[in-house]
């Protein structure tokens, strides 16, 4: 799979004190990479996570940056 940094450059890793990253992919899909949520926020979508998803964090900016 061929992936594009596509992260607003507001929220690189170097200019913010998170690091997460938007990358485009060749299959038309988004791949972001986040901080994991905290155990009360886990619970707060407990049942709509599958076995085989994670549920992870970014910046509201970071997605808004994206449109």
């Amino acid at each position: 799979m061929k992936m594009i940094d596509v992260t607003p450059s507001e929220f690189v890793c170097n200019t913010c004190a998170q690091c997460p990253a938007v990358l485009e992919t060749d299959s038309n899909t988004y791949v972001i990479i986040g901080k994991k949520l905290s155990t009360a926020a886990l619970a707060a979508v407990e049942g709509r996570v599958g076995a085989d998803e994670y549920v992870i964090e970014v910046p509201k900016g970071m997605i808004d940056g994206l449109k």
